[in-house]
């Protein structure tokens, strides 16, 4: 007896065939089940979409009969796990082919202002800073969550409301470096960070328009006593704020590592374009429409997404403007 026919047999000793088959995907199990309200909407896009119930019902394991139940308001609990998992498996896919970094000319001029940053500056062998700022959306923080990704010798931490202080900042590192164990019993953070992070490193702090400036100046001591370059990446108004103070000893430590962005520009929404194999003159017109924008990419990519769930649950291909439109309308970035 196979696993459908166990199955089967089982339903119909408790007698709730509900379902084809009670043995779901693996993942119903891990995954917290889905409201109905955000299976409803999702069934929606797909059918407005010109996808059949019958279709459906197929993929997901459900007959059609309870089904058609179930979008009539009969939802029973195994029929919501199975659509459900379908829904998450859909998902699953779409994370699995689609990262979030991808190599825009400005994340080329992010990358590479790290890279200054890092490099041996004098005979004492201190480092730099990089400076990055300007509007959100833009790849900033994707960015350095890569490079951090990408280099155990790099750590990225975001400041918040507790991490803006010199202690709250180096908690912040080394829970990023949780892999590397935990401090001694007495040992300083900044012992422990310079333990484990080796000269020519970089220490990544995001929304650095949260700390304080005389903070900021106390965090120079890794470039010029440890070789451990700096970074701070920031919005608009925390340039502005750092450029009016005039800080002669952070900005002289930048050397050439700032960059400022603003909106993103044609050739990073074409990378982001092509990196998403998303063609089309209409299609990149709309996705232009969308981008160029504070936050712009950022949308964009919520946009691409929500598009990518209902092609593929059809099982289309390619996003046409139809899907781009729909997504950018789930996203909440465009009116329908």
């Amino acid at each position: 007896m196979n696993m459908d026919q166990e199955g089967i047999l089982e339903h119909k000793q408790f007698n709730e065939p509900t379902v084809k088959s009670s043995i779901l995907p693996a993942h119903v199990n891990k995954k917290p089940t889905m409201r109905n309200e955000t299976i409803e909407a999702r069934l929606t896009d797909v059918c407005n979409s010109g996808m059949k119930l019958s279709r459906i019902a197929i993929e997901s394991n459900v007959s059609k009969d309870h089904l058609e139940a179930w979008v009539n308001g009969k939802k029973s609990e195994e029929t919501t796990r199975a659509l459900s998992s379908w829904f998450t498996g859909i998902d699953e896919e779409l994370a699995e082919r689609n990262g979030d970094f991808f190599m825009s000319p400005s994340a080329e001029k992010f990358l590479n202002a790290f890279e200054r940053a890092r490099e041996p500056k004098g005979k004492d062998g201190s480092r730099g800073i990089a400076m990055i700022y300007g509007a959100s959306g833009t790849g900033k923080s994707i960015t350095a969550k890569w490079a951090a990704g990408m280099d155990e010798n790099v750590v990225y931490v975001q400041a918040d409301g507790d991490r803006n202080t010199w202690t709250g900042l180096l908690k912040g590192v080394v829970e990023s470096m949780d892999y590397y164990g935990r401090a001694a019993i007495g040992e300083k953070l900044r012992e422990f960070i310079l333990r484990k992070i080796r000269p020519g490193g970089l220490l990544i702090f995001d929304h650095a328009q949260l700390i304080r400036l005389s903070v900021m100046e106390q965090l120079l001591i890794f470039p010029d006593e440890y070789g451990v370059a700096l970074a701070f990446i920031g919005n608009t108004k925390g340039y502005k704020d750092f450029t009016n103070a005039k800080l002669a000893h952070i900005s002289s430590r930048v050397r050439g590592s700032i960059v400022f962005v603003e909106i993103p520009g044609e050739d990073d929404i074409d990378a982001f374009l092509e990196a998403r194999s998303v063609g089309g003159r209409k299609e990149r017109e709309f996705c232009l429409m969308i981008g160029r924008q504070d936050g712009g990419l950022r949308y964009l990519d919520n946009t691409i997404f929500e598009a990518r769930k209902i092609a593929c649950a059809l099982g289309a291909e390619k996003l046409d403007l139809k899907l781009l439109k729909l997504g950018a309308a789930n996203a909440g970035c465009w009116g329908s």
